[in-house]
């Protein structure tokens, strides 16, 4: 008995050197989510009444797709030429399969599809995720995003023309678009490619939405599209842009209105990593400092520039748009067509063509004005409050520099 007491004695000293061990760490860990915000998983798999298209079957681009983002199938694309045949000496007795038996497609991902046809006057889909309870999002809006997977069977496009709006019980509404920012490699392929919308970059704070009681997601379609989308889900996201409005809103009203002189302020496929075809540029030749570059290669796709002239904050043009004139500075050395956009947040876009205001046999610099009533303002339904950004678009073998993009009272 003597020699069991040390025994036990050494035992119970060394286990108070022991650290203390939470036994289920792994499990709390799991479903912490977010900042307490579990309900993560938008879209993983169909079957449910979660997922619904527009009941009128021609505005519906939504159906389910066997896809699923976890295969790459861009190894499929291969042509027939070069599978080989192969004869099997043998024979296989396979049962007969009853209809009951048969199986539909596997709803593996969600396959967005339209031609964008006039008579629609929305189409789109929605995701009622997490079993349709109001979701919480006030403790992650600053510090999320939405996150899905995404590819095409042909392609590749830099532009997912597709609103995703937040609703809430109330049937209010707030929205955003994945930019080329939010497209890993600016391009979406026959590749999975991960897509992120930061949360912040929704309208919550210009429109009158609960943040605290979320319904479900919306996908609003606004031109041609055929995409497929998979596990569409929330991650922990830190968002470089700061709003600098509250309202978000920026009426201007000095003019002119500088667009474009020798710094960009916002915009896409200009001087970036994946295209040639829009550089900032400037010449001995030339005393006016920057001009934008625009020759169009075959060896890249991209043939529209894009720029936000108050960093992608909601311009209000309503109350200016008819005594405003479009004005720019070109130099053309080949340009067979090209056309003049500007778009608002829901995606509805208004455009001239750019050849029915230019002097052709002018090959040297030339200033250009459009007057923006010649734009169709009111047939394009656009929203003049939330204007978002003017579009360049081109098409191959155009060559010419632009400068000087500017918005100024009519004379």
């Amino acid at each position: 008995m003597q020699r069991i007491f040390p025994i036990i004695l050494i035992f119970l000293i060394s286990c108070s050197n022991l650290e203390k061990v939470t036994l289920y760490d792994a499990e709390i860990k799991s479903t912490e989510g977010i900042n307490g915000f579990t309900s993560i998983n938008i879209f993983s798999s169909g079957g449910t009444d979660e997922v619904w298209g527009n009941s009128n079957k021609l505005c519906n681009p939504m159906s389910f797709s066997s896809m699923d983002a976890s295969i790459d199938y861009s190894l499929n694309n291969m042509g027939s030429s070069n599978i080989e045949s192969t004869k099997a000496d043998f024979k296989v007795d396979l049962p007969t399969v009853k209809v009951k038996d048969k199986k539909g497609i596997e709803k593996n991902s969600l396959h967005i599809k339209t031609d964008y046809p006039a008579t629609c006057d929305w189409i789109g889909m929605g995701i009622g995720w997490d079993g349709w309870q109001g979701k919480d999002l006030t403790n992650i809006i600053e510090g999320a995003a939405i996150e899905f997977m995404a590819r095409v069977d042909e392609g590749p496009i830099y532009n997912i023309p597709i609103v995703f709006i937040l609703e809430d019980y109330s049937a209010n509404q707030c929205y955003a678009t994945a930019s080329y920012l939010g497209i890993d490699g600016g391009m979406v392929t026959n590749k999975w490619t991960k897509v992120q919308i930061p949360l912040p970059t929704f309208s919550y704070n210009q429109h009158n939405i609960d943040l605290s009681n979320i319904k479900q997601l919306l996908l609003q379609c606004y031109d041609k599209i055929d995409i497929y989308i998979d596990d569409i889900k929330i991650v922990s996201h830190k968002h470089k842009y700061k709003k600098v409005d509250s309202s978000l809103t920026v009426v201007d009203t000095i003019f002119p209105i500088d667009i474009f002189s020798s710094k960009l302020k916002s915009s896409l496929a200009i001087d970036n990593k994946y295209c040639n075809n829009f550089k900032l540029k400037t010449s001995p030749n030339y005393n006016d400092g920057n001009f934008i570059n625009v020759h169009i290669l075959n060896d890249c796709n991209w043939k529209d520039f894009i720029i936000s002239w108050n960093n992608w904050l909601y311009t209000d043009l309503s109350s200016s748009i008819y005594s405003v004139d479009l004005q720019f500075d070109l130099k053309i050395s080949n340009l067979t067509s090209a056309n003049i956009t500007f778009d608002d947040y829901s995606g509805k876009k208004m455009s001239v063509n750019l050849l029915d205001y230019v002097k052709h046999d002018n090959k040297d610099w030339q200033q250009v004005r459009i007057p923006m009533k010649k734009f169709p303002i009111r047939n394009s339904e656009i929203n003049l409050k939330e204007i978002k950004s003017i579009i360049f678009s081109f098409t191959e073998n155009t060559n010419l520099k632009i400068d000087n993009i500017k918005l100024t009272k009519k004379i």
